[in-house]
């Protein structure tokens, strides 16, 4: 048996939207708010609850824009000096939402490790690029397992550019 639109009932119209919930409406009088109390300025002073003792620091540790204190706790193993620190103080002059902060502070980043470099070899130490980058390997069994990856990559490659060959 099929139905028309004839047998259905007639289609409810939605009432509008304050009508149907309680407390609707951002404009409505306050007093029938719920949210009210929740508005009113907060008492709050720390959001961080009990402040621990604040560490204290020899060195210059650099602060954003955004946030005024301290953390309780920070690092202070790489102390900015030289041209990364004169870089990375410019950095933090900038908020923490715009571009120029960030590719400031890896440009000192990479001025850092030119800095290390340097300082290695006024040390008499000669920088060692490979076996820093764990490339140089140590063992024999690393070799072959470094070997027979090569060799793998070479076949693929190998078999890749000979299959082209064949379609052309």
């Amino acid at each position: 048996m099929t139905v028309t639109r004839t047998q259905l009932p007639p289609l409810k119209q939605p009432k509008a939207p304050g009508t149907s919930l309680v407390g609707w409406g951002a404009d409505k009088n306050p007093a029938d708010r719920p949210a009210v109390p929740k508005e009113k300025p907060s008492t709050v002073q720390n959001v961080r609850g009990v402040v621990p003792v604040q560490q204290k620091s020899d060195y210059k540790v650099h602060l954003s824009i955004e946030h005024p204190d301290l953390t309780p706790v920070f690092g202070t193993t790489c102390p900015p000096r030289g041209i990364s620190g004169s870089l990375r103080d410019f950095a933090y002059q900038f908020g923490e939402g715009r571009l120029a902060r960030w590719m400031t502070l890896m440009l000192a980043d990479r001025v850092d490790v030119l800095e290390g470099r340097l300082d290695d070899l006024r040390e008499g130490r000669a920088p060692h690029p490979l076996k820093e980058r764990g490339l140089v390997t140590t063992s024999k069994q690393q070799q072959q397992v470094m070997l027979a990856t090569a060799a793998g990559v070479g076949v693929i490659v190998l078999a890749a550019v000979l299959a082209n060959r064949a379609r052309r």
